[in-house]
């Protein structure tokens, strides 16, 4: 792909361009849908083993799911480029840029610990809600002073995991294709989605319906389907934002920048 001198990238894109990136995850996903699948079922088993060692395991799942998501995009890249998909380009994190990749899973689990603390701070627990939810005999006003008492807490959570999210949304792929630093892909990422919420809104209500509705299938099987075509989405979301077609590319006699 080429981007020319005076292209804004990120590009900022029509609402409607969030449909567009399901599709495109369909059309890349019916290319090679078993491999997709099974490669699917065991990275993410793989990053859930290891979220059940003690004390470390949550720690190493976080660090090790921004090689996943690396991995599924080499993978999309070579079917969008009609290239033969075989098992290495899921390791593309493992066999690439490893350190700035688990570098991006550190600042996400950092962010979500100090969140998290932040939301227990103000007074949220959220097993107290839980055990009172479970009580047969609990009333609708016990219900509602908890619930109460938590929403500021989940609020500001919200609040400030939103930001965590749009900057670690696109920073794997940041770094795996355009070789950005950690620090350079998560600004870079946080700028992309924030200048692009309307599609990215419009994508995220798609992908969320996808897979609300594969989660009812039996033992969650259509998560097999659905997981990797969010990952086509995510790859083709990326490319059409900071990606120029051929039919938008300059002239020849432009000047253009090769990327990786």
């Amino acid at each position: 792909m080429t981007t020319a001198a005076n292209q804004d990238i990120p590009r900022k894109l029509p609402a409607a361009q969030g449909f567009q990136w399901v599709n495109a995850g369909f059309r890349l996903y019916r290319k090679n849908p078993l491999l997709l699948s099974a490669a699917f079922g065991v990275l993410f088993g793989t990053v859930m083993a290891l979220g059940l060692i003690p004390v470390i395991g949550s720690s190493l799942s976080e660090l090790a799911t921004p090689l996943m998501v690396a991995g599924f995009m080499a993978a999309y890249r070579a079917l969008d480029e009609d290239r033969d998909l075989e098992l290495p380009h899921f390791l593309a994190g493992v066999r690439g840029p490893v350190i700035p990749l688990m570098t991006l899973g550190a600042v996400q689990l950092l962010g979500t610990l100090v969140i998290g603390q932040i939301m227990l701070g103000m007074g949220f627990d959220p097993q107290a809600v839980m055990e009172i939810a479970k009580r047969g005999d609990a009333t609708p006003q016990e219900m509602q002073a908890a619930l109460n008492q938590a929403m500021p807490a989940v609020l500001t959570g919200l609040a400030l995991f939103t930001p965590l999210m749009m900057a670690t949304w696109f920073a794997p792929a940041l770094v795996l294709f355009g070789g950005a630093r950690p620090a350079t892909a998560l600004g870079v990422s946080l700028k992309a989605v924030a200048r692009n919420w309307a599609p990215m809104l419009v994508n995220s209500l798609a992908l969320g319906l996808l897979l609300f509705v594969s989660a009812l299938v039996p033992f969650l099987l259509g998560l097999l389907v659905a997981m990797p075509v969010l990952f086509g989405s995510l790859y083709a979301s990326y490319q059409a934002i900071f990606a120029v077609w051929a039919d938008d590319a300059p002239p020849k006699d432009q000047s253009a920048d090769r990327l990786a």
